[in-house]
């Protein structure tokens, strides 16, 4: 099972990785900043992924309140990360698609219903997690497919889609911590979801996830209002080359 977790988490961010290098080569920016956003994002994922496994290797998220601890590093990163502008072009070319349908990979969280059978953790801890990340992951394709088809009422299913997905991790997250907690009596005991490989999905996985939701409302909302801004009001810059077109 912790090899078989291991292996799904660093493809999972391997192409996670690879989106975001292909995003750096659209956006408009210098040739040094495609490499600085390539290199940095690399060594993040890698030292981020590096340092969960240390930390849940020595027993440190065994302690209560450890997880939330943690994860308000991503958190804070991925807040300030909306003041950069070279992170703002990343987002504005990035394909809707794209973003949507990277969320296949909550398909992963089968593996928590699968330790829920094995009986190594407790059904209130593993089951809002696992089915909700399943749910999530199976439909994220549909989904994108069908806001890159411009497909009637896209932009509701994917705000629908996103407001669910977003929900169920903020829940998951919830019920995870308080299992670990003296108010929640669970048989088998939810200290399994601070120890190597369980912890992997609310100390790494989550965070990724949440931030992707929260940068996908933030390219709907502008989307929409680009869509919504009148002809007259669109830059001369822009109307004059079109006119050249």
């Amino acid at each position: 099972m912790e090899t078989i977790i291991l292996g799904t988490q660093f493809f999972a961010n391997l192409l996670l990785w690879i989106g975001l290098s292909l995003v750096a080569e659209r956006a408009p920016i210098s040739a040094f900043q495609k490499r600085f956003v390539q290199m940095t994002s690399a060594i993040l994922l890698i030292v981020w992924f590096a340092a969960i496994y240390l930390l849940a290797e020595n027993g440190f998220f065994l302690a209560t309140g450890a997880i939330p601890l943690v994860l308000i590093i991503p958190f804070t990163v991925g807040f300030f990360l909306f003041f950069s502008q070279t992170f703002r072009k990343l987002l504005s070319v990035t394909p809707m698609h794209w973003i949507i349908g990277f969320q296949v990979f909550r398909v992963l969280g089968s593996l928590l219903l699968i330790g829920y059978v094995q009986g190594l953790l407790p059904g209130i801890a593993a089951l809002p997690g696992g089915i909700g990340d399943v749910t999530t992951g199976l439909t994220a394709p549909p989904v994108a497919y069908w806001f890159y088809k411009k497909g009637k009422g896209a932009r509701l299913i994917a705000y629908i889609w996103n407001s669910f997905g977003a929900l169920e991790l903020i829940n998951a997250l919830t019920i995870g911590i308080l299992a670990q907690t003296p108010l929640i009596k669970s048989e088998p005991k939810a200290a399994l979801l601070g120890i190597l490989p369980f912890v992997l999905f609310p100390a790494f996985t989550l965070p990724h996830s949440l931030l992707l939701h929260g940068y996908t409302f933030w390219l709907l909302g502008k989307r929409r209002t680009e869509k919504g801004t009148p002809r007259s009001r669109m830059p001369m810059y822009n109307m004059s080359v079109e006119g050249a077109k």
